[in-house]
Order: C-alpha cells, then sequence, then structure tokens
C-alpha cells in the first residue's frame, strides 16, 4: 500500500498525540486524589474534638457546681445544729424556715462562717444598709471591724442565670478591689469571699460619705452667712459703715476642705483609669471620709470593668462624677470638681484622649436633658 509524503506525516502525529494521551492517562490514574470522603473525615475529626471539649466543659461545671452544693449543705447542716442547739440565728428557726428562703440560709452561713473565724458563737451580722443588688452589714471578723456585703439571690431570674451573673460579678468585684490597692489607691482591704452565700468581707472605712460631709460644709457654711448678715444688720443700725455683701473667701474652710476633696477624688480617679479600670458609679455616696486622717476612699466596684476599657467608659465615668457632684451639691459640688477635674487631666494619661470623649458625653447628655 503506497502513501503519499502528506499522509504519512499526519499518521505518525495522530500516533504520537495517542501516545502522549495514554502516557499522561497513565500518571494521572497513578496519582491520589483528595476523595470527598477524606474531607468528610476531617470534618468529622475536628466535630468530634469539638464535641469532645464542650463535654470537658460541661464536665468541669458540673464539678465545681456539685463542690459548691457540697459545701453549703455542709455549712447550712453545720448551722442547723448551731441553730438547733443554741437558739440562736438571724433567721428564722427551723420550725419556720421550709428552705425556700434563700436569704435566710445566706445569712446563717455567714453567721456560721463567723463564728468559726472567730471562736465565738456571740457574733451577730447588723445590716447597714441595702440595694438593688446586695445588702450591707457590719461585724467583727478576724479580731478586726469589718463590712460584709453580701449578693442575694434573684427569685426573678433563672436560677442557672442567677448563679453565673452572681458569681461573674462577685469574681468581678474583688479583682477590681484588688487591683485598685495594688495602683495606691485607698479602698478597703478584702479580707474573706465566699463563694456558697456570695459575699465579700471587707476592711470597715470608719467615717462618713462624701454626700453627707458636702451637705455639713453647706449647711456650715449657710449658718456662716446668716451670722454676717445678722452682724451686718446690727451694724447698720448703729450706723456704721459696713462693706457690701460679698462672696465666700476663698480661704474659708469650706472652701480648703472642698478643695482638698476635690484633688484626692481626681487622684484617685487618676490611677484608676491609667490602671485600667473603670468604677462605673462614682457618686458621692460611694466616697467615705475617714472620720480620723480626713482622707477619701472609694467603694462600691460592683459597675466596676477591668478588662476591655475604652474611652467610652472613661468619658462615662468622669460625666456620671460631675453630674452627682453639681446636680447634688451646688457650689461645694462645683468647687470640688472643678479641682477633680484640675487634678485629673495633670496626673492620668489617657486625659488628652479621654477628655475629648468625656466632652462628647456631656454634650449627648445636656441634648438629652434639653429634648427630655
Amino acid at each position: 500500500m503506497h502513501f503519499c509524503g502528506g499522509d504519512s506525516i499526519a499518521i505518525i502525529f495522530v500516533l504520537f498525540l495517542l501516545f502522549f494521551v495514554c502516557v499522561a492517562f497513565f500518571f494521572l490514574s497513578r496519582t491520589p486524589k483528595p476523595p470527598f470522603f477524606s474531607r468528610a473525615r476531617t470534618n468529622e475529626r475536628t466535630t468530634q474534638t469539638m464535641d469532645i471539649d464542650e463535654k470537658e466543659e460541661e464536665e468541669e461545671e458540673r464539678q465545681t457546681q456539685r463542690e459548691d452544693a457540697e459545701m453549703t449543705t455542709t455549712t447550712t447542716s453545720m448551722i442547723t445544729t448551731t441553730t438547733t442547739t443554741t437558739g440562736r440565728g438571724l433567721g428564722k428557726s427551723n420550725d419556720n424556715n421550709n428552705g425556700d428562703d434563700g436569704v435566710d440560709q445566706d445569712l446563717l452561713i455567714l453567721e456560721r462562717i463567723i463564728a468559726t473565724k472567730t471562736n465565738n458563737n456571740n457574733q451577730k451580722l447588723r445590716l447597714l444598709s441595702q440595694g438593688a443588688e446586695a445588702r450591707v452589714f457590719t461585724t467583727t471578723f478576724l479580731g478586726k471591724p469589718c463590712v460584709v456585703k453580701q449578693r442575694f439571690k434573684k427569685k426573678y431570674r433563672h436560677p442557672v442565670l442567677d448563679q453565673k451573673l452572681t458569681r461573674s460579678r462577685l469574681l468581678a468585684e474583688c479583682r477590681s478591689l484588688m487591683k485598685a490597692r495594688i495602683l495606691g489607691v485607698q479602698a478597703p482591704t478584702v479580707l474573706f469571699v465566699d463563694k456558697p452565700s456570695a459575699s465579700i468581707f471587707m476592711e470597715r472605712v470608719e467615717g462618713k460619705s462624701l454626700k453627707e460631709v458636702l451637705k455639713a460644709i453647706a449647711e456650715r457654711e449657710c449658718e456662716g452667712e446668716e451670722e454676717e448678715d445678722n452682724a451686718r444688720t446690727k451694724s447698720s443700725a448703729n450706723d456704721v459703715t459696713t462693706a457690701s455683701p460679698s462672696s465666700p473667701s476663698s480661704s474659708s474652710p469650706a472652701h480648703l476642705r472642698a478643695v482638698k476633696y476635690g484633688r484626692e477624688i481626681g487622684l484617685i480617679v487618676s490611677k484608676l483609669h491609667d490602671g485600667n479600670i473603670t468604677h462605673g458609679d462614682l457618686t458621692t455616696s460611694n466616697f467615705l471620709v475617714h472620720a480620723r486622717t480626713d482622707s477619701v476612699y472609694i467603694i462600691d466596684f460592683g459597675l466596676s470593668k477591668t478588662q476591655i476599657v475604652g474611652e467610652e467608659d472613661i468619658g462615662v465615668d468622669l460625666y456620671v462624677l460631675e453630674r452627682s457632684l453639681i446636680a447634688a451639691h451646688k457650689s461645694e459640688g462645683e468647687r470640688v470638681w472643678r479641682e477633680c477635674l484640675k487634678t485629673w487631666k495633670e496626673t492620668c494619661g489617657k486625659s488628652k484622649e479621654a477628655f475629648k470623649r468625656y466632652e462628647e458625653v456631656r454634650a449627648r447628655g445636656r441634648k438629652r436633658s434639653m429634648v427630655g
């Protein structure tokens, strides 16, 4: 059979092409493919690992709850025995208490803790105040006068949610108090923490709140002005030339005390903000003036933040303090606030950026009060 030159070249080209296709197919068939099932197996292993981690976390949480329940049961049984034999206790007696009143049980636990630590069964709790979140008692602990802040249970919340919220807020407050002490802030020392009753035993600061002190200063200043007016009236009746009424002197004791308190508060707030802490409730009720040293202490870190603290939080902190001072205490509050803000600007490292945010927060607050 005779082929022409063009046909032979075409046939040879086709044969070479078929040869290369066969070789390529052979090598491709030998190369391992990533099958769909292998990816499915990988995803299945990842899911199993995540399920194992979640189960371990749930098991740890159950173990913690079990230990707390055992501790509470043991403490409650000890309290019941003591109450039965001695007939003492702050809560109801065993005949009237059906176990539904969690507050009384917590009080009994606190009472037993104090009796155990002090070796004195006659120590009792005396209620100082009660708020929306906690009650504050005074007693003696480890030979020192102390304050007990106990977060009571909320019946309107789910028990599991209430337990988690109470525990997280309890630990956050303890963390803030201890961090503030490390930063050099004058705050109560934490003596003991009891998780089952959600209680913090703290050093008691003898003194009055800044709110009461500023009110007393205002009353004294008003009395002094009345005495000056009376003396001025008598002098005018006797035809004695008198000077025109003037504003209180900047060197008066009331003014000097207000300036002193403003500086101390500004320094306290500055240290907290530089240490990445915002108090959350800077009101005059949460500052105490020590009876002996006349220095300012800060209390109640129940709404504080110590983790992600931004300029907005600092601005809100300052605005709450300003409104608390000026709205409730007028002239004395304005003096304290001016000195406080001045000291905060001089000592706080975040003052430049945070002050701009404070002015924005203040503008929003004014607009809200105008609109209503």
